[in-house]
């Protein structure tokens, strides 16, 4: 016999039983009384199992405070918690028409009904708005969302008497479903909006993070009415390589597959073309091809749409071109110097002694990126720093150890030509290095950029 039959033997005989006379006993007992005397009416307490009876549990409830009385959720009315009378109470013609014109709530949320009492809890949006808020600085700040694990904690045991901040139930999957699923659509619609009503220009970027994913970044670039400034604004991250789109899988990172990815996150919120005033990218040729790229569908597209490549990659281009001038073996020397180190402490170690006796800095050298820009200047730098410290070091290394790879750098320390180019670099580097940052300022540097632009590297000013 399972549970449920077993529970329904059991009300079934509860139920014959109250309808019964009075028992054999009390009948001995009624003779014994006086004449007109009747026998005391014994009263039922409330059972919770009758709610576990399936033409019970949707309607019937116990009463707060009385174990005495019980009551009909459907009709909103109270009685005596004997079984005869909640029988008599689900036969009434009444209680069936509101059992039939009441949708049928779960479990969870009927138990969740009985426990808040039918009453919000005036703290539930302050709580919200503190989760949503404690996620926004998250996004803010580029904090890991690894840290909300502890900030909530810790937040609890600082104000311990704040009612809201006791009762935030944050952690980091929460917190990445608040963000992903809340603050961004929000986030995201404002700006359609903003869009909608103003012109701004696209700028994007094609690349392969560290996960091998190649991704396609827009930033729209407008003026803020609200803000009362230009401001630039992160629209969308795209992959190119969809793998859930044959088509874009097999046709890869063309300007035909940048462009209509980019313009198809515009239609999706409705935002109308015309706004759409300008372009900016890198030079390359999928984008500022003169025939077959981004830049020549966007005028086709947009007449009269504004194009302009990236002043910091041109930078880069010139300063690459003009360093190929000068002999390949100063990036060779740099790039040397620093894997001699880079893997051994014990050398670092030894290195650092030389420099403890020239009263050098306790600097290291540097690794000369070849996708960083313009990071040559800082390794020139840092080089001539520590120019005589490195050739005091490979000096006693080539005569102590005869290997091959300190031969070759010790050969340049001790070139002066080498160090003539060195020091060359040292001095026209930073004029580049410089101008990019001057085109990386939030100012407005329209007015004297062409003044920047004939500044020699020895006049520095703050940009």
């Amino acid at each position: 016999m399972s549970q449920n039959d077993a529970l329904n033997d059991s009300f079934e005989y509860e139920e014959n039983l109250s309808e019964r006379t009075t028992p054999t006993k009390k009948r001995k007992i009624r003779g014994e009384l006086s004449k007109g005397e009747r026998p005391k009416h014994r009263e039922q307490k409330y059972r919770p199992e009758w709610e576990l009876k399936p033409s019970y549990k949707d309607w019937l409830r116990k009463v707060k405070g009385d174990n005495m009385k019980a009551k009909c959720i459907k009709c909103n009315t109270t009685f005596v918690s004997e079984l005869v009378v909640i029988k008599n109470h689900a036969l009434g013609k009444k209680h069936k028409i509101n059992v039939s014109n009441t949708p049928k709530k779960s479990s969870t949320a009927m138990l969740n009904f009985i426990k808040d009492g039918n009453k919000k809890d005036p703290l539930e949006d302050k709580i919200k708005i503190a989760e949503i808020k404690l996620c926004a600085l998250l996004v803010e700040h580029n904090i890991a969302f690894n840290c909300i694990d502890h900030i909530v904690g810790v937040l609890k045991d600082i104000f311990d008497d704040s009612e809201i901040c006791q009762k935030i139930q944050l952690k980091r999957t929460k917190a990445t479903n608040v963000i992903k699923n809340v603050i961004s659509p929000f986030a995201k619609q404002i700006l359609a909006t903003k869009l909608k009503l103003s012109k701004f220009s696209v700028m994007i970027d094609e690349s392969t993070d560290i996960g091998c994913e190649s991704t396609m970044c827009i930033i729209v670039r407008f003026h803020d009415a609200e803000e009362q400034r230009i401001v630039s604004k992160f629209w969308s991250l795209i992959q190119v390589y969809d793998k859930k789109n044959i088509d874009k899988v097999n046709e890869g990172a063309t300007a035909n597959n940048l462009f209509s990815s980019c313009i198809q996150t515009f239609e999706e919120y409705k935002i109308p073309f015309t706004n759409i005033i300008g372009f900016g990218s890198d030079g390359c040729n999928s984008m500022f091809g003169v025939r077959n790229s981004v830049a020549s569908r966007m005028q086709n597209v947009f007449p009269g749409i504004f194009l302009m490549k990236c002043i910091c990659h041109s930078l880069h281009l010139v300063s690459s071109e003009a360093c190929k001038e000068l002999p390949k073996r100063c990036e060779d020397l740099a790039r040397q110097i620093h894997s001699y180190f880079s893997q051994s402490s014990k050398r670092q170690s030894q290195f650092h002694q030389f420099q403890v006796f020239l009263n050098l800095k306790e600097h290291k050298i540097l690794h000369p990126s070849a996708t960083r820009w313009l990071s040559m200047s800082s390794v020139v730098n840092r080089i001539i720093e520590q120019w005589d410290a490195l050739k005091l070091y490979f000096n006693d290394q080539w005569l102590s150890e005869k290997l091959l790879s300190s031969k070759t750098i010790y050969d340049q320390l001790n070139d002066p030509f080498t160090k003539a180019f060195y020091l060359f670099l040292e001095w026209v580097l930073p004029k580049f290095v410089l101008l990019n940052k001057y085109f990386q300022s939030d100012k407005i540097v329209l007015d004297v950029l062409h003044e920047k632009m004939i500044l020699t590297p020895m006049i520095r000013q703050n940009i």
